[in-house]
């Protein structure tokens, strides 16, 4: 029982550190130090090495010996090589997924996919981004497979955290998708095509590819 307990608490840790770095509370670079963060907590500082022990392998702090632990500092070059290895993973979990998805499964995706529809529609692009993530991790979580999960799941923090900071100084990054990038994906699973599916997957991180590109370029023509 005080193992469960103990676990209960660092997750606490976690999800709190994880919250404030993802909106910016905790900027790049900032050093996370037990003791402060254990005078902070009024914990030990085991539930606060268990927690940044979990921000680490998700990818939004970095340990550099003989200096410390800090808040993750990813640049632009970063997302590209992110999202490269995001549509690998979802590409693979969509085959998954329309071979072992129940018609429950399918109906909770298209209940993630109308949260996303609804919060894009809203103005606040955190809450929006948050939806956003949380549909992509439903059709990773369809494929029934763990490990992939597992590694979607260290990518995502890092897409939301990037897409953060990366806005900071790109203004142009604060876009909406079409509605129809997303649509397509849950409609092809359900219809239980993985060609479509594959497909759908593979055009919305182009799309998504091609608006960075786009973006890029109108800074540089800019600061010409």
């Amino acid at each position: 029982m005080a193992a469960l307990e103990h676990k209960q608490l660092w997750e606490t840790v976690a999800d709190q550190l994880r919250e404030e770095i993802l909106d910016g509370r905790l900027a790049a670079g900032t050093r996370l130090v037990e003791t402060d963060l254990a005078a902070r907590f009024g914990v030990s500082r085991g539930p606060i090495r268990d927690a940044l022990s979990e921000l680490s392998r998700v990818g939004l702090t970095v340990d550099l010996p003989r200096r410390g632990t800090f808040v993750s500092s990813l640049t632009e070059r970063d997302l590209e090589e992110v999202y490269v290895i995001r549509r690998a993973i979802e590409e693979a979990a969509v085959r998954l997924a329309v071979e072992r998805a129940s018609d429950d499964d399918v109906g909770a995706l298209f209940e993630s996919l109308s949260a996303v529809e609804t919060a894009y529609a809203g103005d606040d692009l955190a809450a929006a981004w948050e939806a956003d993530m949380e549909f992509h991790r439903a059709c990773s979580r369809l494929s029934g497979n763990g490990r992939l999960m597992e590694l979607f799941d260290r990518l995502a923090s890092q897409t939301v955290l990037l897409m953060r900071t990366s806005l900071d100084s790109r203004a142009s990054l604060a876009w909406t998708p079409p509605v129809e990038v997303h649509r397509r994906i849950a409609e092809s699973i359900a219809a239980r095509s993985a060609g479509r599916a594959v497909e759908a997957v593979g055009a919305h991180y182009q799309y998504t590819q091609d608006r960075l590109a786009a973006s890029a370029r109108r800074e540089a023509d800019v600061v010409v």
